[in-house]
């Protein structure tokens, strides 16, 4: 009976250990591995670059999406959209859209906002016209998704077969 007893306190006194010991690694693990871990941010030089970088990038791709070259402007997709959509079906889509942008709208500038270096939005305020009225305009303010695959920037081609959203007054 003796010996039960002697046991039963050392398990009891090595549960204790264990438990001690499982509540100092988790304490251990969360105050030295788990901190919050913050990627290194750009130096101002090196955000300059890549805002310089998209600017280009996205005034090429405005520029062909005035001049409705729809198969060039398929290259500049992201991957995952050209999965979802065939050049094709995306040309097809475009030409029914009734609006094309004219340019920027002058007096509003755009922006470039950073989130990652391979992930950022632009943003701007582009002045559309319609296709077969050549008076009615309007200005709308978006942004577009760039990411950064194999060295380059891409676009959401899916935004832009959604893009402009507007119906003109009756």
């Amino acid at each position: 009976m003796r010996k039960i007893l002697i046991i039963i306190k050392s398990v009891s006194v090595t549960r204790r250990i264990l438990l001690w010991l499982l509540v100092l690694f988790c304490w251990l693990n969360y105050s030295t591995v788990l901190p919050e871990v913050q990627a290194r941010q750009p130096s101002p030089a090196e955000l300059e670059a890549i805002q310089k970088e998209t600017k280009v990038v996205f005034l090429d791709f405005l520029q062909l999406w005035q001049e409705e070259r729809y198969f060039e402007l398929y290259n500049y997709g992201n991957q995952h959209s050209r999965e979802q959509i065939s050049i094709e079906e995306f040309a097809t889509r475009m030409v029914e859209l009734d609006w094309v942008p004219l340019g920027l709208h002058p007096e509003k500038r755009s922006e470039v906002s950073y989130h990652y270096r391979t992930f950022l939005y632009v943003i701007a305020t582009i002045v559309f016209r319609h296709k077969s009225d050549f008076d009615l305009q309007f200005s709308r303010r978006q942004s577009f998704l760039l990411l950064k695959e194999s060295g380059k920037w891409h676009f959401d081609l899916l935004q832009m077969i959604r893009s402009p959203f507007y119906s003109p007054p009756k």
